[in-house]
């Protein structure tokens, strides 16, 4: 039982490496999305600001323009040379704010029109420059220029807000597409997950569901040699100590045989000599007997057959128990068979009135004789000691597919659903046990089951209705 060489030595450590590695995909995954919406936000951020900056600077020149044909009118018609530092702050004014918007724009018709916007504008100034005052006539020649410089002013406008559009048509694009991205990561995150989860359950699954079967391989008292356990050091070792535990049981059940085969040995002739000298009292040979004196000898009789027959059943488990091989088998006519256990149940089933009734829908049955009558002894003896007096038991057998079942049913109190699977147990005694009749050994069914389990077949409590209780055997065909 050697650990795997890709599980690390303790069970704790498997559990905490496997909720490490499940959170590193959502982790990064997490952290992408933040990284990816972070970098959304600013450029939403830079987008806002930049087309605010623009919108403003061209709603400031276009009142820069007016301004400064309103101060160069005050200038000129007026003819007051006071206006005169008034007429070169606007037109500084509306120069700084054409070089602060040439720095912020990016799309070309706008730029084309912010360049032919300078140029006008520097024209113009050269003609409106303080120094000599123009006449009325002459200053509204210049009426033209001014409404150039108006028009291409509102068409900086229009191009500035089309570029903002634009940008915020891309910017949608980037959102969606940054959308996508985290829509596709997420459904590659989820697999992985998944992948990753499935691997580590079937590693942590692994190791428990071996110990499992080996534990219920010890609970069915199949004592055979376990599978090896693979997984954290943690759980081999528990894997040899559960080992151990059926080395030890083992040993135990071996002594328990000896145990049982050196005791009925032992058993054997004092109980000979004891029916010896029964059956020297039952003739007379010792002188005669009185009606009271037959009686006790009749018990002493019935009661040394009872021990005899325990005792039997003793050295024929400890024998299955021993020997387990398959015997040689072969066909065998269930009628005849049946016909030779009623015979031997004859006695308690006309002293109690029974009707034995059969359905033999398969005639025969492949195994050996030997162990198909002690089966049928056990279960007839069975029935007959847990029915009512003047019921029937009901023999019954049919083909399978692969497989002959054979039913022995009768008309008793039933077995108690909690103890169905113990009833086959050595030396098992149910709730329900009949007053009249004296306490058996509690190796009928044991014998029966190791009888079957011999013959490569099954045996089970079933329920088949209107009968109250009912075995069904099962040899392979």
């Amino acid at each position: 039982m050697l650990s795997g060489p890709y599980y690390p030595r303790s069970f704790t450590i498997l559990v905490i490496v496997a909720m490490g590695v499940l959170i590193v995909p959502l982790a990064s995954g997490l952290i992408n999305a933040v990284h990816v919406l972070q970098g959304v936000a600013d450029t939403q951020r830079q987008f806002t600001r930049s087309s605010l900056a623009v919108t403003r600077d061209v709603r400031q020149i276009a009142e820069s323009v007016s301004q400064l044909q309103r101060t160069a009118g005050q200038y000129h018609l007026l003819q007051d040379a006071e206006f005169a530092p008034a007429l070169r702050t606007r037109y500084g004014e509306l120069q700084t704010l054409l070089a602060q918007l040439d720095g912020e724009l990016v799309d070309a018709p706008a730029r084309a029109t912010l360049a032919a916007l300078g140029t006008r504008s520097r024209a113009l100034y050269r003609q409106l420059q303080p120094g000599a005052f123009l006449d009325s006539e002459r200053f509204n020649a210049l009426e033209p220029s001014f409404d150039a410089l108006h028009v291409d002013t509102r068409a900086l406008l229009a191009e500035a807000d089309a570029a903002v559009q634009s940008e915020l048509q891309a910017l949608e694009a980037t959102v969606q597409a940054t959308r996508q991205r985290l829509i596709v990561l997420a459904l590659a995150l989820i697999p992985l997950t998944l992948l990753l989860a499935a691997v580590f359950s079937w590693m942590i699954n692994r190791p428990i569901k071996q110990l499992k079967a080996s534990i219920q391989q010890l609970g069915q008292a199949d004592l055979r040699p376990l599978r090896a356990i693979s997984g954290p050091q943690d759980i081999v070792e528990l894997g040899r100590e559960i080992d151990w535990l059926r080395q030890r049981l083992q040993a135990l059940e071996d002594q328990k045989l000896r145990f049982l085969r050196h005791v009925s040995h032992e058993l054997k002739t004092p109980l000979a000599s004891l029916r010896e000298g029964v059956a020297l009292l039952d003739d007379e040979l010792a002188g005669s007997l009185n009606a009271r004196q037959r009686s006790i000898v009749a018990i002493m009789d019935s009661a040394s057959r009872d021990l005899q027959k325990r005792i039997e059943d003793l050295i024929r488990y400890s024998g299955m128990m021993r020997d387990a091989t398959l015997r040689p088998a072969s066909e065998h006519a269930l009628a005849d068979v049946l016909a030779g256990a009623l015979a031997r149940q004859r006695l308690a089933l006309d002293a109690r009135g029974f009707q034995v009734e059969t359905q033999l829908d398969a005639p025969t049955v492949h195994c050996d004789r030997s162990q198909l009558e002690t089966v049928l002894d056990n279960l007839l003896s069975n029935a007959i000691k847990f029915s009512p007096e003047g019921g029937r038991i009901l023999v019954k057998s049919e083909p399978l597919d692969d497989a002959v079942a054979l039913w022995v049913c009768d008309q008793g109190e039933g077995i108690p659903e909690a103890e169905r699977s113990r009833v086959f147990e050595p030396f098992f005694q149910g709730a329900r046990q009949p007053a009249s009749t004296v306490k058996g050994s509690g190796l009928g069914l044991s014998i029966v089951r190791e009888s079957m389990l011999a013959a490569g077949g099954s045996v089970e409590v079933v329920d088949c209705p209107p009968w109250s209780t009912c075995f069904r055997l099962t040899w392979p065909v």
